[in-house]
């Protein structure tokens, strides 16, 4: 099946890709659905989503430096 020109046969290959090469972890999980657009749709906004707060600054952190030190 394709959703416009995409084959959605290449979307885990292209998470995995894109992961691989990203050096990131990358966990999309299908809880419910059948239809295949519909869920497409979701996981490529809900990475888009993810991925922009995880580069945008934290406004409550401001002055901070970005650090996971003494935290682990």
């Amino acid at each position: 099946a394709q959703v416009g020109t995409f084959d959605t046969e290449l979307a885990e290959e292209f998470f995995r890709a894109l992961a691989d090469n990203a050096r990131m972890n990358l966990h999309i999980w299908q809880q419910y659905g059948r239809n295949t657009h519909h869920l497409l749709e979701a996981a490529f906004k809900a990475f888009g989503r993810a991925l922009a707060q995880a580069a945008s600054k934290d406004a409550r952190r401001a002055g901070d430096l970005p650090s996971t030190k003494g935290t682990l």
